[in-house]
């Protein structure tokens, strides 16, 4: 009886220990939380460059201004260069005040020239950092990765939530960390958002050019390297192939003086694979559902022959897209669609066979077909013009 009455006292006061207790923690004040991370190759020699971008507590006031000057950026940046990730990130480590935390970490950008060489370093760092997570984005800049990292956040208030935006939005394909893993381990391929990086005239700063951060389409990749990219068009017909694309607008004119735009309202897709002759045949099938926008036309067509000729412009357009899209991840042997883990799982014993080398495989021996069914829904409201 006296050991439990103890047992009453002592247990309600070892859960007033705090966090203190548990000598592993770090208390919030000493870390810093990254928000980005944008890793280039040097251009002095073969070392990588890397830059964090951090938040600075004492300057994200709700009264400050939203990418404004007065008082400074809420951010810092910090660039270190060295023969690995983590080497640069430990040189960084070495001048802070703060330890590191990327459990924040949303985005990564690289650029293009350390794409090329291939990400491996950058997959094996984040693949071992404990404090990361899967869903981390990752992009492609054009050129140097710190130029994204200098855009002007006009309705935010750090870029790397510009970033963030572009991804969440599924205005493109949205690639994370363990999409790249999962793409890989099966010997497949992936696309990455490839940004565009300017100057471009603010209207809020009395047109001042400002640097801008855009995306202009997308990036193939094969074993973790850069082997091409695909113009916006044909990038919007991967992130509907991979059911990544939200309320994409298209514009089609089937005459001299006749077009009409579509919102479509939903897109979806899907893949099968049949075995003919021994080798695999894919069917890629995008359909969706939209609503005509805009519509401009000279002919007197009733609104069903002028909706069946929207129907078919609109399905000839985006299968054309599809298909350049697919043409070109065949001839670098990228597997975007990662169509081979439905061999996979379709054919498994085929597979094995063709596992090791699929990347010529898919660049020789396999048949892609392409379906489209996008149907037009309502012409939405037109107003009549009253009668002479």
């Amino acid at each position: 009886m006296l050991l439990l009455k103890w047992l009453k006292i002592l247990l309600p006061l070892s859960l007033l220990t705090g966090c203190g207790f548990n000598l592993t923690k770090v208390e919030i004040n000493e870390q810093t939380f990254v928000f980005a991370m944008y890793v280039n190759k040097s251009p002095k020699d073969e070392s990588v460059e890397v830059t964090i971008s951090a938040p600075l507590p004492n300057r994200l006031t709700s009264g400050r201004q939203a990418g404004g000057k007065g008082g400074g950026d809420p951010y810092a940046m910090v660039t270190r260069s060295s023969t690995t990730v983590q080497d640069a990130l430990h040189l960084i480590q070495r001048d802070l005040s703060r330890r590191f935390d990327f459990s924040h970490t949303k985005v990564v950008v690289v650029g293009k020239s350390y794409a090329e060489a291939g990400l491996e370093d950058l997959m094996e760092w984040l693949n071992r950092e404990p404090t990361t997570n899967l869903s981390i984005y990752i992009m492609v800049a054009p050129g140097d990765a710190k130029k994204v990292a200098e855009l002007t956040p006009v309705f935010e208030q750090m870029p790397s939530e510009v970033l963030i935006r572009f991804a969440d939005q599924h205005n493109m394909i949205t690639t994370n960390l363990k999409d790249c893993l999962y793409a890989e381990s099966g010997n497949q391929g992936y696309a990455l958002t490839y940004l565009a990086a300017g100057m471009k005239p603010m209207v809020a700063d009395q047109e001042r050019l400002e640097p801008w951060t855009g995306i202009q389409g997308t990036a193939l990749f094969h074993k973790h390297k850069l082997v091409a990219t695909l113009p916006m068009e044909e990038s919007l017909a991967v992130s509907w192939g991979v059911n990544e694309l939200k309320a994409p607008l298209y514009t089609v004119s089937w005459d001299e003086k006749s077009k009409a735009s579509t919102f479509l309202i939903s897109t979806r897709s899907s893949k099968s694979v049949r075995m003919v002759s021994g080798h695999p045949v894919f069917t890629v099938k995008l359909s969706g559902t939209g609503d005509v926008v805009y519509k401009q036309t000279q002919t007197q067509l009733d609104l069903l022959q002028t909706k069946q000729l929207i129907e078919h412009e609109l399905n000839e357009l985006i299968a054309g897209h599809l298909r350049k899209a697919l043409h070109t991840s065949q001839r670098v042997g990228a597997d975007v669609l990662q169509l081979g883990m439905l061999v996979d799982w379709n054919y498994p014993d085929h597979w094995q066979k063709v596992r090791s080398d699929w990347s010529d495989y898919y660049k020789n021996e396999v048949e892609i077909q392409v379906v489209t069914d996008i149907k037009i829904r309502n012409f939405g409201s037109i107003l009549k013009k009253s009668p002479k």
